[in-house]
């Protein structure tokens, strides 16, 4: 497995850190991730880049200039434990990226502007009877969902009645929470599922610090609730559950996953929850995963999506280095400083900036596939798509076809290039598949 440091730092922190490593490699993703004020996980990507450049007998020298006093080297393994237990909320705050043409650089990055155009706008999409299922770490009432501030309102288009909790118990991270879907901002991940739900679905023209909105807004959106953290090797039967139940009951058309499984063997069961997706023709969208260098489960698997990232470097769209890379990713979408909708424990509903992984580019990506069906129609799809796993091969053709291929990109890695959602849905239909993907 890879081999990463996690740093000990000097009084001057993770900023000092984080600028003296830029000034060592300028233009190069340096995925980052705090685990304290005065800790700093650097991933194997960046470490092999300062070699590279450098001369690994100086990368020690280069780390001590950053502020290391002390480093350790740490596998895939041991850097997602860390992750896993970390305070995010005594985390140094992270600013929020510049917006560009007046929205967030991510949405103007996927051109998603001009797709809402195409729709009527961003207020006005008529949805019909597309709908997305959400896998995460549940949902809370926020603003970004239609609710009122306090949680009230009867606007939202999260489906809360269809709202479920399908929990697995962890030794670590074992409560369940209220119920129905509902996350109780108890543990290190607290509100991730609000965070990419909103990266879905949200639409808040009036929120603090600039409108805010979702790749697709204002999609009916049904939050399934499993676990309290996006590693889920515990909670494959949950996962499949939480599948039945959004093709059978919530009659989803689309399901997104910004959870993984690492190192561990994918029960049948998780297997066959894939394959009655794809034989119903819900579009299911996985994140290819953070820090660790393969594509994890289910993004790795036959029948499933799976979306890598990429961050802004000097106005260029190139690889983010904290993503997983490899042969099985489509393509990519915006995964590092995303601004987000996020609720606190101590109750506050903000929207704040500096989220990254592919947990975001996963939940973009399952917005385009709402507005891909959105802009065909179900009744159209279904006369040039007879067999309903059809229009998953159709979408997922037409996207790469539509790629955004930015300068020296290397297909291979991090897929055909970087989600273009308006080029996607100007694209006209493709003639149907002839064969179905093999199974999960």
């Amino acid at each position: 497995m890879r081999q990463h440091q996690v740093l000990e730092l000097d009084a001057r922190g993770i900023a000092h850190a984080s600028t003296v490593l830029a000034t060592y490699l300028p233009a190069f993703s340096l995925g980052l991730q705090p685990i304290t004020a005065r800790r700093l996980l650097v991933p194997g990507s960046t470490l092999d880049a300062l070699a590279i450049e450098y001369g690994g007998a100086h990368v020690p020298a280069i780390l001590a200039a950053a502020g290391a006093v002390a480093a350790q080297a740490v596998d895939d393994s041991g850097a997602i434990a860390l992750l896993r237990l970390r305070d995010r909320p005594a985390l140094p705050a992270r600013p929020t990226p510049a917006p560009v043409a007046g929205v967030d650089w991510h949405l103007d990055a996927i051109n998603a502007p001009a797709a809402w155009a195409m729709l009527g706008g961003a207020g006005a999409i008529a949805w019909g009877g597309v709908r997305v299922g959400h896998i995460d770490t549940g949902y809370t009432r926020h603003p970004a969902f239609g609710f009122t501030t306090g949680g009230g309102g009867t606007n939202a288009w999260l489906d809360t009645a269809q709202a479920q909790t399908f929990f697995a118990a962890h030794a670590e991270l074992d409560d369940p929470g209220p119920g129905g879907g509902v996350d109780p901002l108890a543990f290190s991940m607290d509100g991730h599922g609000t965070r990419t739900a909103a990266t879905i679905c949200g639409f808040a023209p009036n929120a603090a610090g600039g409108a805010y909105f979702g790749v697709a807004p204002k999609v009916p959106l049904v939050p399934v609730r499993i676990a309290n953290h996006v590693w889920i090797n515990h909670a494959q039967e949950q996962f499949a559950q939480a599948v039945d139940h959004l093709i059978d009951r919530a009659g989803v058309a689309v399901i997104s996953l910004s959870m993984g499984i690492f190192l561990s063997a994918i029960r049948r069961r998780l297997r066959r929850a894939l394959d009655k997706a794809y034989e119903r023709g819900v579009i299911v969208v996985c994140a290819a995963g953070n820090v660790v260098q393969d594509v994890v489960a289910p993004a790795r698997l036959n029948r499933t999506l799976a979306i890598g990232g990429v961050t802004r470097l000097d106005g260029q769209l190139k690889p983010w280095s904290g993503s997983s890379h490899g042969p099985e990713v489509e393509w990519s979408g915006p995964a590092e400083g995303i601004r987000r909708a996020e609720s606190r424990p101590d109750g506050s509903m903000v929207y704040s900036g500096g989220g990254d992984g592919t947990s975001y580019a996963t939940a973009m990506t399952a917005g385009a596939a709402a507005l891909w069906l959105a802009r065909h129609g179900d009744a159209a799809l279904a006369t040039q798509y007879p067999l309903p796993w059809q229009r998953i091969e159709a979408f997922k053709a037409l996207a790469r076809q539509t790629v955004r291929v930015p300068p020296g990109w290397q297909p291979g890695s991090f897929g055909d290039g970087v989600l273009d959602v308006a080029a996607l849905l100007a694209a006209p239909l493709p003639a149907a598949a002839a064969t179905p993907d093999a199974q999960a």
